[in-house]
């Protein structure tokens, strides 16, 4: 009977001692005590310069290089959306460089967390740039690839330190390339009307990433956020109001446009109840549309080439002093103009495609139809206003964005009809107007390209 009884009460001992013990967490941080001993010898921009001086695709540090970085963590996949992909920055805070390193490590942030100060020994590693993004892996068999569980620690060691990201503020026009990799805050946004109820990522046609575009609510500039259909919250609904984003600013690999890429659906913040959709003039229909006489008519058939269409009256402007406008094309014997932003290398490319005087004074009702064509279809990027005050200055002049039609094409360039815009009564403005066609695109983003023709104002005399 001794045993059993020294074994029950043993057991009572351990029970009650480990029921006395709070449980703690242990983490990788929790065991280490010393800073590592090493010392940054370069930086980023440096690194970035060494690859682009060997003028080579990839280019591979000698084993015995003796350039050693120190960066800060700005990238999480706790939440599912980055994927094997770490993200650092040279400065917690106004940081100048960004690198996105591959590795072959799933929950990284276990180790390597947001904030976390880290210093990347460069011997051996190779570098790339994929569409204006520069990423560091390891190489093998002539193929970039992740750097192994094995070595992580001899190429990424981690300091002790770890501090708040400071995200940088930044306007949608004022994005560029040289800022990928970086970890961003921008304000007022909202997702497009069309896509209210939709879900982050997790829609029929979202294979690998739902891409959802966003605008600036004072510019209506665009830009896209990239969701990974494995995150957590891939089944979230888009928010209708605005909001506050911070995110790392990035590229996609295949088509190079500038998106935005949340750690947590905790990045972003609501900040109104409302929304910021432009409003719409809209005239009352009269119904006295019998017996209009042609009051302005342009199908750009007279145009020869793209100088001429200022020679016929209209205005054709890069509100930021791009090379991008609108330009004369012809097709199947039918003349039109077309506009894009593709290949401008303009983030926000605005242009203004501005009529000549058009006289609505003194008439009993107008009307307003044209017809567009969309094709590699990116978002909706058109539409068009008018300003009873344009003379020559466009940014003193009032615009009003008229409610049209505007074309939705096909993403592989195939669409082959126009849409007529509808009947736009703008009689009740009753003054001497200038129509504007504006495009707001981005190269990389939203690049939609499209065809207008056939802009007819119609009238009723009293």
């Amino acid at each position: 009977m001794k045993n059993p009884l020294r074994r029950f009460l043993w057991y009572l001992v351990l029970t009650c001692f480990l029921g006395c013990v709070e449980p703690q967490e242990i983490s990788v941080s929790d065991i280490e005590v010393n800073e590592p001993e090493i010392k940054e010898t370069s930086n980023i921009k440096t690194v970035i310069s060494a690859y682009k001086q060997s003028e080579q695709v990839t280019f591979t540090f000698d084993k015995n290089d003796k350039t050693v970085i120190s960066c800060y963590v700005i990238s999480s996949d706790e939440a599912g959306n980055f994927y094997k992909t770490l993200v650092v920055q040279d400065l917690a805070e106004n940081p100048l460089n960004g690198l996105e390193i591959k590795i072959d490590m799933r929950s990284y942030y276990t180790k390597y967390n947001v904030g976390r100060k880290l210093y990347i020994n460069f011997a051996g590693l190779t570098i790339t740039e994929v569409n204006r993004k520069f990423i560091a892996g390891y190489q093998a068999s002539n193929v970039l690839g992740d750097i192994p569980t094995a070595l992580l620690d001899k190429f990424i060691i981690r300091s002790m330190e770890t501090v708040e990201i400071v995200p940088q503020s930044i306007e949608l026009k004022d994005i560029s390339s040289n800022m990928i990799n970086r970890f961003v805050e921008l304000k007022t946004l909202q997702f497009l009307n069309s896509d209210i109820g939709k879900s982050f990522s997790s829609e029929a046609y979202d294979k690998f990433n739902g891409e959802r575009i966003m605008e600036q609510c004072h510019t209506l500039a665009k830009t896209s956020l990239f969701t990974s259909t494995y995150s957590d919250f891939s089944s979230h609904l888009l928010p209708s109001e605005t909001f506050r984003l911070q995110g790392v600013l990035s590229a996609d690999n295949y088509s190079g446009s500038i998106n935005l890429i949340l750690n947590s659906p905790e990045g972003l913040t609501l900040t109104d109840d409302e929304r910021c959709d432009p409003t719409l003039f809209e005239c009352e229909v009269t119904g006295d549309e019998k017996g209009t006489k042609v009051i302005f008519y342009e199908d750009f058939e007279e145009m020869k080439t793209t100088v001429d269409i200022e020679k016929r009256g209209w205005k054709n402007i890069n509100v930021h002093f791009g090379n991008e406008r609108f330009r004369k094309r012809s097709r199947n014997e039918n003349s039109f103009v077309q506009v894009s932003a593709y290949d401008s290398n303009e983030y926000v490319m605005e242009a203004w495609l501005i009529s000549p005087k058009i006289d609505l004074s003194g008439l009993k009702a107008a009307r307003l139809s044209f017809d567009t064509r969309a094709t590699f279809e990116e978002g909706s990027v058109l539409s068009v206003w008018f300003s009873t005050d344009y003379i020559e200055d466009f940014n003193g002049s009032n615009w009003h964005q008229l409610k049209a039609n505007i074309s939705v094409g096909s993403r592989d360039g195939s669409n082959e009809i126009f849409l007529n815009s509808g009947t736009i009564p703008i009689g009740c403005i009753q003054e001497k107007i200038h129509l504007g066609f504006r495009y707001l695109g981005a190269d990389p983003g939203v690049s939609t390209t499209y065809d207008l023709d056939n802009v007819l104002v119609l009238g009723l005399k009293n």
